[in-house]
């Protein structure tokens, strides 16, 4: 018999809980921050969100002489206040009602499920991606996103912010993130370093970010993810050659392309390809990493990074975690519409344990 909206909106709400674990999965960052329990659903308060800053330790020894030392603690804080912005996007899509119509028994409501619902979470999950890596989101419309791209911006709640990573030596960065001015707080800023040519001192550089990220706020431990194009982790592969034992791999969903992400273990980081990141883009503008053969690798440190949404009732405002709220008919068509809402947003509260390699696809 014919399927009707009503059943197939039963299915997908049966499935969507499983989707939406999927995109946490698809992603090594949002997996690890998930694990970490850096998670805050429904966060419910003002349109944005404020949080502490501590870039150093907070306090100040007093050494005891006499025993009449007044503690001097209250003289030095390096405590700010960061603030981000959680936008709110909607992914529409249309099923005809011919294609309900058809649908007869349980394969053909699986084929729609595929073909609509579950294709439409995938590509948004995408997009998503594709802005926090590249920056490149106003194509889709995603870019309330924030992105690691400081050559890119983001754009959460109508004025335009520059993405996390600067690629210029920490002590000459001066961008402003997660409004606050780099340098101008203590520490306020992202490990940079830029390889002459991967041969020449690729992983040198790389290990140069990776303690200097490690070390700061050592009781997250080190950084644990890392990032790169297709060429960079291939010169690092390459540049192992018999030293490679093991690989680890990261699937979560399939790609587009068809290309899962696989890695291999630097120091203590688990290093993976991400096959959204494309520094031949427009969005990246600096010559380290656009350039010909140039490229770009990101160090994070997963315990720094936070994630929350906002949103508490699923029939109405939804809970803003890729939920998916229909269907109502489409006046004047024979379909009926579904809606896809994210409210949700990434933040660090310590930029420099985190940092970024350029120049590691140059061979």
């Amino acid at each position: 018999m014919p399927t009707n909206a009503d059943v197939l909106n039963f299915a997908v709400q049966k499935l969507t809980p499983q989707w939406q674990e999927q995109f946490y999965q698809y992603h090594p960052v949002l997996d690890k921050i998930i694990l970490n329990g850096n998670i805050d659903k429904a966060h419910t308060g003002a349109p944005y969100l404020e949080f502490p800053v501590v870039t150093n330790g907070p306090g100040q020894v007093t050494r005891i002489e006499t025993g009449s030392e007044v503690y001097s603690s209250v003289r030095r804080t390096v405590g700010a206040r960061g603030q981000v912005y959680c936008p709110r996007m909607i992914y529409s899509f249309i099923i005809p009602g011919k294609d309900l119509a058809e649908a007869n028994g349980e394969t053909a409501i699986a084929r729609l499920l595929k073909v609509y619902p579950e294709a439409a979470l995938m590509e948004f999950h995408e997009m998503i991606v594709s802005q926090f890596v590249n920056g490149d989101g106003a194509s889709n419309n995603v870019q309330g996103f924030v992105t690691l791209n400081g050559d890119s911006t983001w754009n959460p709640a109508g004025t335009a912010l520059t993405g996390v990573m600067e690629y210029t030596a920490k002590g000459s960065q001066s961008d402003t993130v997660f409004n606050l001015t780099k340098n101008t707080v203590t520490g306020w800023h992202n490990q940079y370093a830029d390889c002459t040519s991967y041969a020449t001192n690729g992983r040198a550089k790389m290990r140069e970010v990776y303690w200097a990220a490690s070390l700061e706020g050592k009781q997250g431990g080190p950084c644990d993810i890392m990032l790169s194009d297709v060429v960079s982790f291939a010169n690092y592969y390459d540049d192992l050659d018999d030293q490679v034992r093991y690989a680890t791999s990261f699937k979560g969903e399939t790609a587009k392309k068809g290309v899962s992400r696989q890695g291999l273990m630097f120091q203590e980081a688990e290093y993976y390809v991400e096959s959204a990141l494309d520094p031949s883009l427009s969005s990246f503008t600096s010559g380290v990493v656009s350039g010909a053969g140039q490229g770009l690798t990101y160090f994070l440190k997963s315990d720094t990074w936070h994630m929350y949404t906002l949103g508490e009732d699923t029939g109405m405002e939804t809970k803003g975690d890729f939920a998916i709220r229909g269907p109502t008919k489409v006046p004047g068509q024979d379909a009926w519409e579904w809606e896809i809402v994210l409210s949700m947003q990434l933040y660090c509260d310590r930029l420099n344990a985190n940092g970024v390699c350029s120049g590691t696809a140059d061979p």
